[in-house]
């Protein structure tokens, strides 16, 4: 593990992460990825040793592989693909009651990645340092405060514990992924909404267990007189969940650590005398040997919901900071990564001045949206599966795991219409077929030939987590009947939503992929997929209305109609989709609705505008920040007013803020919004 070996007494960043555990190591990956500059702090000296979250559901396998990280996720994992239920039967005797796939939507990854918490902090801390990035540690949020600094409103104060000092951190805004426990939340006030009366007491190991029980090696929810055991299969061992009674609880409340000197040592052995006693008495006929211990541990949890997971202003909570729930499904590390894949884009085009700050605002209504169901899930399926008096509700159980196989896999999210996600869809798209191109969902993962060089290519690999809007036309038989046109068109315009939000980039798009990224295309907000129907042999690029030959690596040929078909889209008619930066899909048109995608990034994105000069003005100094280039403008008011310009000379235009200032206002130097 590597950490920052340097302590400056003041550091300033655009963005301050908080806590290293999933959600804050997603943040940090994604944010090197787009350029943005950050620090991380964590208050352990090191990654987690062992135990925590171990199930890598389908679409975290998804962004995973985008951002390539899943390869080496993958090498030291199991695949886990179907999940056995078992209960009492008439007689009282424990039998299968149910299999059912871990995973029924379509995806490339239909199983859980069996990999320990360790394992992946440990991948995702090496691509930090492979970046230049290393997390501080053991540094610990005291306090932070909004100020009247203008660069860098945020002041947070933090002591470096092995030195037992303090300095200040100052920066744009500060997340905080610290935990159930988060110092973040409290210090921000922000209430925490119960969904139950008591918390809920777990034990749960990583164990080699010798066993014949039929279903060890698929993940089995045991439901007996005994109490209910979770087994989950990884490389070699299992995952054991149990919840304990009242009476256990009792039970280890009543070790006096004060009297015992080597505490943990005492507690661990009752703790694997309850273990050993639940697994024998669940698997009733079968035998169940624990022969190993590599960790154990116990945890109280409670269905808890953040009420809002942003402050309106700088500050935001996410992954355990904000929601809380048991582990029966296999969730907390998903949905706490999936927070921080949902955020760190909108913030990255927020501090590049390239999206209007109201873009922010949707991370705490999509995601809090994302918790309210997973809360409500958990609720129902903990009442089902944990207490003896619905024992015999096993259909129950059955209904409730298959009906939310969308939500827990992740691959069903759906989020509802916002400034991001349009729902008024002008396109003729078949909502009975497999993945149909919905707003709001993300968009299925196609495989697809690529017209150039006849690579099968697998959608994901092609799509890197880079930060940018994708435009995935569906062409259908457009290209040999002539009828992209009319797209063309409009993709060639002043209008085209490849270009007008974006500057400093080569024309021809340079090739990029999940390990492969190219300076020229720096400056690209949006890029573009074309998909259609004809032979890549027999339909030669060139052909191609402008501006679709710059981007002959993106041009693939799904000559046999399949992704046209499991996506809903028309062959003679086709279709266009906006993809936003995590995979989902913000609106669905005609291969005509350019104008109406147009029209809906306006009101979110913001259009880089030309100097407009006063006399004799000329710009005459430039400093790179966040990819802009600050500048004076020198005009008639013989005085100099700053501003934010890219690279080839235009203006960024000024975004609300609270310091009261002109725009190019003669003789006043105006100092620009911090982004």
């Amino acid at each position: 593990m590597a950490t920052h070996s340097a302590f400056p007494e003041d550091v300033a960043v655009d963005v301050l992460l908080v806590g290293a555990g999933p959600a804050g190591y997603m943040a940090a990956v994604t944010l090197a990825r787009y350029g943005v500059d950050f620090r991380m702090i964590d208050q352990r000296a090191e990654t987690i040793q062992g135990g925590q979250a171990g199930g890598i559901q389908a679409r975290t396998q998804e962004v995973w592989q985008t951002l390539d990280l899943r390869y080496p996720l993958n090498a030291k994992g199991n695949h886990v693909t179907e999940c056995a239920f078992w209960g009492p039967n008439a007689d009282g005797e424990l039998e299968r009651t149910h299999v059912a796939k871990e995973c029924v939507h379509p995806t490339p990854y239909p199983y859980i990645l069996a990999v320990a918490q360790k394992e992946v902090e440990e991948v995702f801390d090496s691509d930090l340092n492979s970046r230049g990035h290393y997390v501080d540690r053991p540094t610990q949020l005291l306090h932070f405060e909004y100020t009247n600094d203008i660069e860098y409103p945020i002041h947070a104060r933090v002591r470096h514990k092995f030195r037992n000092t303090t300095s200040v951190y100052r920066c744009k805004y500060l997340v905080g992924s610290d935990g159930a426990a988060s110092t973040t939340r409290r210090l921000l006030g922000v209430q925490s909404e119960s969904e139950s009366t008591e918390d809920d007491v777990w034990l749960v190991g990583d164990m080699e267990l010798e066993t014949d029980f039929p279903d060890h090696r698929r993940r089995s929810q045991i439901r007996s007189p005994a109490g209910a055991i979770l087994l989950i299969p990884h490389a070699g061992w299992n995952r054991i969940y149990t919840q304990l009674t009242p009476e256990e609880i009792t039970r280890l409340q009543g070790i006096d650590e004060s009297k015992l000197g080597m505490t943990t040592r005492w507690k661990d052995a009752e703790m694997l005398n309850i273990f050993q006693t639940r697994v024998k008495e669940a698997l009733g006929k079968y035998t169940g040997d624990i022969k190993r211990v590599q960790w154990m541990s116990q945890y109280r949890i409670k269905q808890r919901l953040t009420k809002d997971f942003y402050d309106g202003n700088r500050v935001f909570v996410i992954g355990d900071a904000c929601h809380t729930h048991s582990p029966k499904a296999a969730q907390g590390l998903n949905v706490s990564m999936m927070d921080a894949y949902n955020l760190t884009w909108k913030l990255a085009l927020v501090l590049q001045g390239k999206a209007q700050p109201l873009v922010l605002a949707t991370y705490n209504t999509e995601r809090k949206q994302i918790a309210e169901e997973l809360i409500d899930f958990d609720v129902k399926y903990s009442h089902i599966f944990s207490k003896k008096e619905y024992l015999d509700g096993n259909a129950e159980v059955h209904a409730l795991y298959d009906k939310a196989h969308g939500f827990t896999t992740g691959v069903g999210i759906h989020y509802q219409d916002n400034p991001l996600v349009d729902h008024s869809s002008t396109a003729s798209i078949n909502m009975n077929n497999l993945e149909p191109l919905t707003p709001g969902k993300r968009l299925h993962a196609l495989t697809a030939i690529r017209h150039i060089d006849g690579s099968t290519t697998d959608i994901l690999d092609d799509l890197p987590s880079n930060g940018r809007f994708h435009l995935f036309i569906f062409a259908g038989n457009a290209l040999s009947q002539d009828r992209l046109q009319q797209c063309a068109v409009y993709l060639n315009s002043a209008d085209s939503i490849l270009t007008r939000y974006s500057s400093g980039f080569a024309k021809p798009w340079a090739f990029e992929d999940i390990r492969h990224t190219k300076s020229e295309n720096k400056g690209r907000v949006i890029d573009l997929f074309l998909i259609h129907m004809d032979s890549h042999h027999d339909f030669n690029l060139a052909r191609l209305p402008a501006p679709f030959p710059n981007w002959q690596y993106r041009v693939y040929s799904d000559k046999n109609g399949k992704e046209h078909e499991d996506h809903g889209v028309d062959p003679s008619i086709g279709a266009m989709a906006l993809v936003r930066p995590d995979g989902y899909i913000s609106m669905v048109t005609g291969l005509d609705g350019g104008p109406s995608i147009t029209k809906l990034m306006d009101n979110f994105m913001i259009i880089p505008q030309p100097v407009h000069q006063k006399a004799n003005g000329h710009v005459n100094g430039n400093s790179e920040s966040h990819g802009l280039k600050h500048v004076r403008i020198k005009g008639s008011c013989n005085g100099f007013c700053n501003g934010i310009a890219n690279g080839d000379g235009t203006l960024l235009p000024r975004p609300e803020t609270k310091v009261a200032s002109e725009w190019l206002y003669g003789g006043v130097d105006v100092r620009m919004p911090v982004f």
